[in-house]
């Protein structure tokens, strides 16, 4: 990855079930060239995430970060409006979304300006181990060699949209948490987010946010139903049925 000197580029993201991937992604958007990190925690995880904090990181303890489950955006667009400025760029991401930038993000930013886009988007290739079984990873683990095997499972399996605006200009508003913006003018290229969601625990945090989004009345709750679905069909995630492939760069 290029790194961009020139722009003091930010990054929103919440926290609300699972920190472990925090060192991960801290490492994987400052090699990329992220300056500044707007972090909304829950209580869980406070104190991991002040254990991470340096310099570089702004940690909010006191906004509503249990509505991500149900496909809110509360903490992340509370944290823009205080802190991203009308015409900036920032990347707004999840923490188990890991955006390639294969020609850096100043780069990606000057494609977008030159058609005079707001939002560039990310396509959510979710990562698997090679067995499809949920496994760990340690902190100095390279997570792509831990789950090599890539595919479209948003799409395929979930029957949800898989893409994402990850770098959004100015204080553009959710429509549809973070895959849609309103007035938002997108770019032509879109960028692959690594997604790393299948980790340990992972079927267990599923199962409790399912029970969240149904109990709060979101039709897509059968998004997560079909998950839960195949891998208790399968004991593993079939990624052979779903176009899984392993990843060239390994």
């Amino acid at each position: 990855m290029i790194r961009a000197e020139s722009r003091a580029m930010k990054l929103f993201t919440t926290i609300y079930h699972d920190a472990r991937l925090l060192g991960h992604f801290l490492a994987h958007y400052r090699r990329a060239g992220v300056m500044q990190f707007f972090v909304a925690v829950s209580e869980p995880f406070q104190n991991a995430v002040r254990c991470a904090a340096a310099g570089d990181i702004t940690v909010y303890t006191d906004l509503d970060v249990s509505d991500t489950v149900i496909g809110q955006v509360s903490a992340a667009t509370e944290m823009r409006r205080r802190h991203q400025q009308p015409s900036e760029w920032a990347l707004v991401v999840d923490l188990d979304e890991f955006v390639e930038f294969p020609s850096g993000i100043d780069g990606i930013i000057a494609d977008a300006e030159s058609e005079r886009a707001t939002v560039v988007r990310g396509i959510m290739w979710d990562r698997f181990a090679r067995d499809g079984r949920v496994v760990g990873f340690q902190p100095t683990s390279d997570l792509k060699s831990i789950y090599p095997i890539k595919a479209r499972f948003i799409k395929s399996v979930m029957g949800g949209a898989d893409y994402k605006g990850v770098l959004v200009k100015g204080l553009l508003k959710s429509a549809s948490a973070h895959h849609n913006f309103e007035d938002e003018v997108i770019c032509s290229r879109e960028l692959e987010i690594s997604h790393y969601k299948w980790t340990k625990g992972a079927i267990d945090r599923l199962r409790a946010a399912h029970r969240m989004v149904q109990d709060s009345g979101e039709a897509w709750a059968v998004e997560y139903a079909r998950v839960l679905d195949h891998y208790e069909r399968h004991g593993r995630f079939a990624w052979e049925e779903f176009g899984g492939q392993l990843d060239g760069n390994i």
